[in-house]
């Protein structure tokens, strides 16, 4: 029979998997934005946001079964990785929260510039992809630094 644990572990895991991939089919997705016509920005840009949306979710599902499992598996939250790994989190839902909207909301405006555009939602997907990785390295490698 499976535990409670091992189905909070599946899930921690799971929404994991779905808070990072994701965006991974960004990039491309940016690259092709780069020399798309006008009218196609519209589709790219919906993909862009529904992508945000389905990673944003997943961390939801990752907070709650990450809180459940440090409780279930007896983990004290002073733990360096612990500690580390919940301000890195915050550091992500701020940085998540400030990255892609003021961006994406320049669209189809005067301050619209494709080439700088496509350029800046580059490069905070990559700024958030590696924040994302940090977290991920410090729940797998459990580091103890104090």
């Amino acid at each position: 029979m499976v535990s409670i644990y091992m189905l909070l572990l599946y899930s921690h895991i799971f929404s994991a998997i779905l808070s990072i991939g994701p965006l991974f089919v960004l990039l491309p997705i940016v690259k092709k934005m780069r020399t798309a016509q006008q009218g196609e920005m519209s589709s790219y840009i919906g993909v862009f946001q529904s992508t945000i949306t389905i990673v944003k979710h997943a961390g939801h599902v990752l907070v709650v079964s990450g809180i459940l499992l440090l409780w279930r598996g007896g983990y004290p939250w002073t733990t360096s990785w612990v500690v580390l790994t919940v301000l890195v989190m915050l550091a992500s839902i701020v940085f998540l929260a400030r990255a892609f909207k003021p961006t994406i909301r320049t669209f189809n405006t005067s301050a619209y510039n494709q080439a700088e555009f496509t350029a800046r939602l580059h490069r905070k997907t990559w700024m958030y992809i590696i924040l994302l990785l940090i977290m991920l390295w410090l729940m797998v490698a459990k580091p103890i630094l104090w």
